[in-house]
């Protein structure tokens, strides 16, 4: 159990993703603080990480609030007596729309949970890693944090820029510290929320991108943020590691048509 005794903080990790990761580094003996604007669905995250044998608690957190991410922070230290990992995984899509039908609204809600959550989880929890002289932060980016999304909007893509440059320059800034910063960058994952949004068709479409020929799960996610939280990657800091099937080699069906005229009627619909 590689991350036996040590303390980790999930954000958004009341599902998708978030709940993935948490339940394998649970497994791997990390004591797990399901972080989760919805209570209810961290607090059943916290049954599955209790019954693997690990030690779990559910806190609400909006991460675009500082006084709450303090709270979050506070309260974990409070509980387990420090924080050794964080793993900034809280994030949004709005509905794929074109630039110039994008809302001032939209761009402030996905720029502030996806980057400005970010920051305030890092900034929040760097003065215990520095006091313990040792730490690990994780971000979770996207295939988008290093070219762009296909599934989204551009406000997503610059969210996700924003994360690379943020954990290059951490990776930077803690490196005397020796608290390491690093990004996973997943492709496409099969979650719940995918599952919901992608028709069979458009599943297969999106599959001939892929070269090794199907979605990430949500268990290889969190294998890949185990791997950057262990002593193991005791030298890699500044890094970003895409879990995508080999998607960002770049081969595979030209998407364009396709993902345009999905914009273009998510807007009728929003205006039908």
């Amino acid at each position: 159990m590689e991350l036996k005794n040590k303390t980790v903080i999930v954000t958004g990790a009341g599902g998708g993703i978030g709940a993935g990761i948490a339940v394998v580094l649970g497994r791997k003996g990390a004591n797990v603080v399901v972080a989760d604007q919805h209570i209810e669905r961290a607090r059943e995250v916290v049954e599955e990480i209790v019954s693997s044998g690990s030690r779990a608690l559910p806190l609400e957190a909006d991460v675009t609030r500082k006084a709450a991410i303090e709270e979050m922070v506070a309260t974990t230290i409070k509980n387990f007596g420090g924080v050794d990992i964080l793993v900034n995984n809280a994030g949004i899509q709005a509905p794929p729309a074109l630039a110039k039908d994008i809302s001032e609204e939209q761009w402030d809600r996905v720029l502030s949970v996806n980057l400005k959550g970010v920051f305030l989880c890092c900034q929040a929890v760097i003065p215990a890693m520095m006091a313990k002289g040792k730490g690990r932060i994780i971000n979770i980016g996207s295939i988008a944090a290093i070219r762009m999304t296909f599934l989204g909007s551009i406000d997503y893509t610059v969210s996700k820029h924003g994360v690379a440059g943020l954990t290059q320059h951490l990776a930077w800034e803690l490196a005397d510290h020796h608290i390491t910063v690093n990004a996973i960058c997943p492709g496409l994952v099969f979650t719940p929320l995918v599952e919901g949004r992608m028709t069979p068709q458009l599943r297969e479409i999106y599959t001939r991108r892929i070269p090794l020929g199907r979605f990430t799960n949500t268990q290889e996610i969190g294998e890949a943020v185990s791997f950057l939280a262990s002593d193991h990657a005791e030298m890699i800091t500044g890094q970003f590691l895409s879990v995508d099937g080999g998607l960002l080699t770049g081969f595979g069906e030209d998407l364009r048509a396709v993902v345009k005229q999905g914009m273009g009627e998510t807007k009728a619909k929003a205006h039908g």
